[in-house]
């Protein structure tokens, strides 16, 4: 199990065994490479932990734990979990800054007690098979470790619910995974397990940090000052993320959110010795290497640029595969990969932009929530599939990135669903309908009703959701997408090479602040970003901190061309897969219906390209993990 995890830990391995409890370590040496192996040990022998992560206020917490007597043998991270454990006890996740997952147990209290961050960076999964299976409690950073011991081999099953979420979101959201029986410790929770007695089926967990996005009340703050704080917040969210005894280095794309992070790390480091990193594509209208060598020439950084080809993408994705033990539909894996194993021959650690559309509304969706309102009022039911069929015949399958047939056509899927599911529909591979023609039996309302609460309740939850949609879609984007999509991605495409990927945007203090902001201050009249653009544009000195034209030029993505390539390059692969070779597992989705969408894809008459992918990538995952 432990060795199965050697990608995110080839520098040291580590043991620990008891009549009950077994830990086991792999570790990526980050900060001080000397010490702070694990399973590491306080110093009395009573506390064993195993952790993965870096705790970014380790320093701040360690002069506090100190003045309060607790003594240091190391100078890692890894031991401010133990001190903090012994002085606030089941609270201490509260008091860590950083990105984490750990597990600790407690020799006198015979308990396991853990937790993950809060927004989910590091992962963490479990399995606690029925007593006739077994009665283990299992857990790994990945379900592949898992797999590996006997009780959970046994018990691991395919589930279906998970395979319809998985084809409604892109991903599989919440505690549940695509396994049945094996189940994620959801972000910002910590947990329990007693070991005396009888296991429990899950175990004990409550949430020790909540979204401020949710429920607190828009603070009241001048706008210049709210400037002022982001720019004070996301110095100290760059400057802590240096924390390393290894090389260190920028995924820079030449969008804003690298831009930025690499304007201020100017501050602290000399531009001429920041390493940044990015690639470039062969398709015009997915490359952005040129933006990126720009704002590397602005800021007079070592830049390295790699170009690949769609074949070296295409390769690139059987490698994903095969690390990709949960399903994920999202094709911007492939060039994430890429770009880790491309920095991977420089650097041990980077810094990158994940979170910066989250926090501050950068998503084109949030320029739709306004018209998706009025066109749901205007537009009857009756006519919206007319409204449909014509802009299909109008607007031609151009196979280009963010292309206007494809927005219309996300845009027209949305815009007569409910506001609380609107998001999930415009976003997900299929939405309620096209899951239903893929089930027998299968209802659009009864899918809604069954696989969409997770949307309506967080619609419910978030304060003032019905009169502030932007409020509403950022609350969507971080609790969802972010925790179950982006930062899985990030985690895996990274750390299959390991790399260690580091996020500012996601820094506690300033996501906390930037939440409680009012809503006008992240989107404002179709201005997305608008106060992080407003910070970069004026600067300290009043002059712009990234050249203008990467402030003003429009958002593109991290994509490749799935339905270009599917119907070209993936033509026969496609094929073979989701007809010839459509896994026995599956059964439950129609074949039939299955390859009338491929065939209306090749022959160009719809563009079904991001729900083919979406099968094509559920296919694989249950070709390598569930033989």
């Amino acid at each position: 199990m432990r060795d199965s995890l050697t990608h995110r830990g080839p520098d040291e391995r580590g043991s620990y065994s008891s009549e009950t409890v077994h830990l086991a370590h792999r570790r990526l040496s980050v900060v001080d490479l000397t010490h702070g192996q694990q399973p590491f040990h306080s110093e009395d022998g009573m506390l064993v932990l195993v952790f993965n992560g870096e705790i970014y206020n380790h320093n701040d917490l360690r002069s506090t734990l100190e003045q309060r007597g607790h003594v240091y043998r190391t100078r890692s991270d890894t031991e401010s979990i133990i001190h903090a454990y012994r002085e606030y006890g089941e609270r201490c996740a509260e008091y860590l800054d950083g990105m984490f997952a750990f597990v600790l147990y407690d020799k006198q209290k015979r308990i396991l007690f853990g937790a993950r961050d809060r927004f989910g960076k590091k992962p963490l999964f479990f399995s606690a098979p029925r007593e006739n299976e077994g009665r283990a409690f299992v857990f790994a950073s990945e379900i592949r470790s898992l797999l590996l011991h006997p009780s959970v081999a046994r018990a691991a099953r395919l589930s279906q619910d998970g395979v319809v979420s998985y084809l409604l979101h892109d991903y599989v959201p919440g505690e549940a995974t695509a396994f049945d029986g094996i189940f994620r410790i959801p972000a910002g929770h910590a947990f329990r397990v007693a070991i005396d007695g009888a296991l429990p089926e899950k175990p004990h967990s409550w949430r020790y940090w909540q979204n401020p996005i949710l429920t607190a009340e828009p603070a009241r703050i001048d706008e210049d000052e709210a400037i002022a704080e982001v720019d004070r917040l996301f110095d100290a969210a760059v400057r802590r993320r240096l924390m390393a005894d290894v090389p260190l280095g920028v995924f820079l794309s030449g969008g804003i959110d690298s831009s930025a992070i690499v304007a201020f790390l100017s501050r602290h480091l000399d531009p001429r010795e920041i390493r940044t990193f990015s690639i470039g594509f062969d398709d015009p209208s997915f490359d952005e290497s040129q933006f990126a060598a720009a704002a590397a020439s602005h800021f007079d950084t070592r830049h390295s640029a790699r170009c690949f080809t769609a074949s070296d993408c295409l390769a690139e994705l059987d490698i994903c595969l095969k690390h990709m033990d949960e399903p994920l539909a999202d094709p911007s894996i492939l060039p994430t990969s890429l770009l880790s194993k491309f920095a991977r021959e420089s650097v041990t650690v980077a810094l990158g932009g994940d979170g910066g559309d989250e926090l501050f509304a950068g998503y084109d969706p949030f320029k739709a929530l306004a018209a998706g309102r009025a066109y749901d009022t205007l537009v009857p039911s009756w006519m919206h599939k007319a409204v449909g069929g014509l802009s299909r015949s109008i607007l031609p399958n151009s196979g280009a990135n963010m292309s206007l047939s494809f927005r219309a056509e996300r845009f027209l899927r949305g815009a007569k669903a409910p506001e609380a599911e609107r998001m999930t529909t415009w976003l997900g591979a299929f939405d309620a309908n096209g899951v239903a023609a893929l089930l027998d039996g299968a209802s659009e309302s009864g899918i809604r009703e069954r696989f969409l609460g997770t949307e309506r309740a967080l619609f419910a939850g978030c304060q003032n959701a019905q009169d502030d949609p932007v409020r509403h879609g950022l609350a969507y984007f971080q609790s969802l997408y972010l925790v179950d999509d982006i930062l899985v991605k990030a985690d895996r495409a990274s750390m299959m090479h390991s790399l260690e990927l580091r996020s500012p945007f996601l820094d506690t203090a300033l996501a906390e602040f930037v939440n409680a902001l009012p809503s006008h201050f992240k989107y404002r009249r179709g201005r997305t970003k608008y106060i992080l653009k407003e910070l970069l544009a004026r600067g300290p000195d009043g002059r712009p901190m990234i050249p203008e034209h990467l402030l003003r030029r429009p958002k593109k993505g991290f994509g490749i061309p799935v339905s270009r390539w599917i119907r070209g390059e993936l033509r026969e692969a496609f094929r073979s897969a989701l007809v010839a070779d459509w896994p026995a597992k599956l059964h439950f989705l129609k074949p039939a219906r299955i390859q009338s969408m491929l065939d209306l894809h090749l022959s160009g008459t719809r563009d079904y390209g991001k729900e083919l992918w979406a099968l094509y990538m559920l296919g694989g995952w249950v070709r390598n993990w569930l033989k």
